[in-house]
């Protein structure tokens, strides 16, 4: 979903808090719910200073990252919810593409990502008593890290920049009873973040050879671009 469809959902977002809603809601004012998500897509940008075009908008694609998360939501009024989440997204991919000293070595390549996100929650008018629906939108901030290990080395983070955008969400709850609910919701964001990281040792043995490492600090960048499927169970207090 690019850029200009998620503002152009948020603000239906909020042109929809003016409707009114019938249907009633449960007692409780406050939810906490255990999630896992799925990602669909992201990419990873291994060059994204370099002076080349080509090589500066080369991606390796890391599709299907997964994630677990938690989610505190309050009731301001009937229709409203605001709620902060948080999660903990990591993903990986192994390639050959990182040359040194001449050889080409395989590397576990991909980011860490933590989003702490802010949300309004509207339920719709044909919710039911059972079924509750929802759309959302809020904004958020998103603190990531790059991962890289091959051989013996990883890397440590240097100075990487938090994030900041909005995002947008729909989704249903199950009442199945008094205390429990079950969560289904489609999630959009668009955060890219730069990292900045620095290897953890300057020389390492690589097939019978030491091999150097650079000792400056170098960028890559992460764009979780794809739509994010959430399941998860909701526990209902107070």
């Amino acid at each position: 979903m690019n850029k200009n469809n998620l503002h152009i959902f948020f603000l239906l977002f909020i042109i929809g808090l003016n409707g009114n809603i019938s249907a009633q809601y449960d007692n409780s004012n406050i939810g906490i719910s255990f999630n896992y998500s799925y990602t669909t897509t992201s990419k990873l940008y291994l060059y994204p200073n370099a002076q080349d075009a080509i090589l500066r908008n080369q991606f390796i694609e890391m599709d299907g990252a997964r994630s677990y998360g938690i989610d505190i939501r309050y009731k301001i009024s009937e229709p409203l919810i605001i709620g902060i989440s948080t999660e903990y997204l990591r993903k990986t991919s192994n390639h050959g593409e990182f040359s040194v000293g001449g050889f080409i070595i395989e590397v576990d390549d991909g980011f860490e990502l933590i989003p702490v996100e802010l949300t309004l929650y509207y339920h719709i008018p044909f919710s039911t008593e059972n079924f509750k629906f929802y759309m959302g939108g809020g904004a958020g901030i998103y603190f990531g890290r790059q991962v890289r290990n091959f051989s013996d080395v990883s890397v440590t983070d240097n100075g990487s920049q938090t994030a900041y955008g909005i995002q947008v969400c729909t989704g249903m709850d199950y009442i199945a009873n008094e205390f429990i609910s079950l969560r289904a919701e489609l999630r959009f964001r668009d955060p890219e973040f730069d990292m900045k990281s620095k290897y953890s040792k300057q020389v390492f043995d690589y097939e019978g050879r030491s091999l150097l490492l650079s000792r400056e600090s170098f960028e890559t960048k992460a764009n979780v671009d794809g739509m994010t499927f959430l399941i998860g169970v909701v526990f209902r207090l107070f």
